[in-house]
């Protein structure tokens, strides 16, 4: 501290120059500036890979907190408010809470949910999807958190299947699509509590993403073309659907970033220009993939496209694939168990 301050006296011009937009600068904890990545595994894990690729930790969760807590079985997904990140285990109905940059321990969250999957938040809410039994497709509902004091409100009941979930344009928008089955955008008033609309997208709508008012749905199943639905949120109407070609059957994992459209397709990855009116099957690059559980996980972010595979027999530890939005390799890590989830620090 003395030599900081030392340095901040003599040279006071030297901090004034730094770039102020670099939050690299300023670390918010051991895992801030890299990239988190949740492994399902038996019983769920985390591992930590920093933006220059240079480090990888496993299983920080467990490095943090020691025997006392665990995140529970079938880790599924991660949703961020503010600096605190919530873990949802659907195989322990519960969502563990931490410091999203330290990764210290705040809370669990063990009531009101019956297999959990996705999580967003909206006005100091969160709302968390649930499977609820896996045979019957009109008992998922959505858990609703208030973030202050993690006290669980009356449920809203999807009366179809419930998935992905997003928060756009103050409504909430809740897929219907799970295992290559549903077919229902369900949007619901979260002030309310009362679904405003359904909408028949297609089978299986298996990711969404919201951009400039518009909400983008990528359905694909094994059995029918993918496609690409287009919904306006002002008007919560269709307004376009652009339909692939047979040989791209079950494309998964949408994500947009600036004006580009990525998605899967098995070990094939696509990129194309959002105002596209169609898509050819070009892949930016193939994965050579050694198990069938390829783009388990897979996110773009900071001009990086980062696919994971989880190992075919599901015992061994899983891979982390990253490329370069423009196709080039860049390197492949090895982490967790069942990596199905990258979340950017």
């Amino acid at each position: 501290m003395r030599r900081l301050l030392y340095v901040a006296l003599a040279v006071p011009m030297l901090f004034l120059s730094c770039n102020t937009d670099d939050d690299s600068q300023t670390a918010l904890g051991s895992y801030d500036n890299g990239i988190l990545v949740l492994n399902e595994g038996g019983l769920g894990e985390v591992s930590y890979i920093s933006n220059d690729l240079s480090i990888v930790q496993n299983d920080i969760f467990n490095t943090v907190n020691g025997d006392m807590h665990d995140l529970g079985s079938y880790a599924q997904t991660i949703f961020f408010n503010g600096d605190r990140a919530y873990i949802i285990s659907n195989g322990s109905n519960k969502i563990t809470v931490v410091n999203r940059y330290s990764f210290e321990y705040i809370a669990t969250i063990s009531t009101g949910m019956q297999v959990p999957r996705y999580g967003a938040v909206y006005n100091g809410k969160a709302y968390i999807t649930n499977m609820g039994d896996y045979m019957s497709d009109t008992d998922d509902f959505v858990t609703v958190i208030n973030l202050a004091d993690f006290s669980v409100e009356t449920p809203i009941p999807i009366n179809t299947r419930a998935e992905r979930i997003i928060a756009a344009g103050g409504k909430l928008y809740v897929s219907g699509g799970s295992f290559g089955m549903g077919d229902k955008i369900t949007i619901v008033n979260p002030d309310t509590k009362a679904i405003d609309d359904v909408l028949d997208v297609g089978v299986s709508p298996n990711s969404l993403e919201e951009r400039s008012g518009n909400l983008y749905v990528l359905c694909g199943s094994l059995d029918q073309n993918s496609k690409l639905v287009k919904i306006d949120v002002s008007s919560n109407a269709i307004v376009d659907e652009i339909h692939f070609p047979a040989s791209m059957a079950n494309a998964q994992n949408l994500d947009i970033e600036g004006n580009a459209v990525y998605f899967s397709v098995g070990s094939k990855v696509y990129k194309y220009d959002l105002d596209s009116d169609q898509v050819a099957d070009t892949p930016l690059f193939d994965v050579p993939a050694q198990s069938p559980y390829i783009g388990y996980g897979f996110a773009v972010n900071g001009g990086r496209v980062y696919i994971s595979e989880a190992a075919a027999d599901f015992s061994s530890s899983g891979k982390v694939f990253i490329y370069s939005t423009s196709g080039e390799y860049i390197d492949e890590i090895t982490v967790g168990l069942g990596p199905n989830g990258f979340y950017f620090n």
